[in-house]
């Protein structure tokens, strides 16, 4: 089936958590397109089609944006003149509220209260009418920095990370891109076995089953785009036909995920169900101590042990650490191990080297992601 081509070639901003640029770049490039590492994202261009399928198929971004304006402004009466002039019809249509989310750095216009105000205003100049802050919103990025002003729109509406699956809560739960860039950094070749002895509520499990299958990770959602006057509906469904005609038929379990905790596991199978994975996933009640490799070949290990700061786990962070090297040496000869911590001294934890594959932010705290060096 052919896709259609959109004549406009949109500029677009695929926003990533720090530290996770260069993946996420990587991504774009096994989708065909290329882009310039930029701090907190990608920057790349194409069509309709491209902003669809970058919102459908990325798996560590935040969210895509698109580039509306960027111009030199000195003084606020300008910049409500400035915004007025662009055709944001295309993008707020009738009943949605607005949200405006501005930053001022090194400008003559510091104030991003006062900025956010103006563009608001220079919006509903161009459309007639009031725009409401509240309830169901479009979300408008002012970027101010050395007197340029580079304005955007969210094209992706909710967090791209919000997949739709994660029905089951847990404490401290991993976001599903943050799961999917550990998998993706891993190595791991989506052919192999893969273990999670800290599954949770099943998120780089299930992570790793889409992975491993080709399921695109925003099947289950909707998008902010699919409210603008230029959606092209026939477009996104041979897109979206795509992406559900790519899925592989895999037969086998390649994926086994535990935790101590039974309510995870219940949580997990709650969203393994969700995601529709359950023929590659095996979930089981079991302590790190009992772990032993599924398979008479071997795989990845890649988890996210409890750090003991947010959480107060049963056992001793230290001793969770030490049973899982003591574990990983004795019991699975030629696996690799990928784990994220907070902890500079985790491989004197483990009595393993490791080496660090990159760091990013999760829940408030700087964690590093860690790979087995042998």
């Amino acid at each position: 089936m052919k896709t259609k081509k959109n004549s406009s070639n949109f500029r677009l901003f695929a926003v990533s958590p720090p530290g996770l640029e260069g993946i996420t770049a990587k991504e774009l490039s096994r989708l065909g397109l290329s882009g310039k590492i930029r701090p907190g994202g990608v920057e790349f261009r194409g069509p309709l089609a491209v902003l669809y399928q970058t919102n459908l198929w990325l798996r560590t971004a935040n969210r895509i944006l698109l580039r509306i304006a960027e111009f030199r402004v000195l003084h606020l009466n300008e910049l409500r003149l400035r915004i007025a002039r662009y055709p944001w019809e295309i993008y707020i249509p009738d009943g949605l509220s607005i949200k405006i989310r501005a930053t001022c750095s090194r400008s003559r216009l510091y104030h991003s209260g006062a900025v956010a105000e103006r563009v608001l205003r220079g919006i509903e100049d161009r459309l007639g009418r009031k725009l409401s802050e509240e309830g169901p919103e479009v979300l408008i990025v002012v970027r101010l920095f050395k007197d340029q002003c580079l304005v955007s729109v969210d094209t992706s509406g909710k967090d791209l990370f919000r997949r739709g699956y994660k029905l089951g809560k847990g404490p401290a739960p991993l976001r599903e891109n943050l799961a999917a860039a550990m998998l993706l950094a891993s190595g791991w070749d989506g052919r192999s076995p893969l273990v999670d002895p800290f599954c949770g509520t099943g998120t780089i499990a299930i992570e790793a089953a889409m992975i491993a299958a080709d399921i695109a990770p925003g099947l289950k959602r909707s998008f902010a785009f699919e409210a603008w006057r230029n959606f092209d509906k026939d477009l996104w469904s041979e897109l979206r036909a795509k992406a559900i005609a790519a899925r592989k038929e895999i037969s086998k379990p390649l994926i086994w995920a535990s935790d101590h905790s039974l309510e995870a596991i219940k949580a997990s199978q709650t969203n393994v169900k969700v995601a529709e994975v359950e023929n590659l996933i095996v979930l089981e009640q079991r302590a790190v101590k009992e772990l032993f490799p599924p398979t008479g070949y071997p795989g990845w290990i890649v988890t996210n042990p409890p750090y003991g700061r947010r959480l107060r786990p049963r056992t001793p962070v230290w001793e969770v650490y030490e049973t899982l090297g003591y574990v990983f040496q004795r019991r699975f000869p030629n696996w690799k191990l990928v784990l994220v911590s907070p902890y500079r001294n985790v491989s004197k934890a483990l009595n393993l080297p490791l080496k660090k594959l990159t760091s990013f932010d999760h829940g408030g705290l700087k964690v590093n992601l860690w790979g087995s060096s042998t």
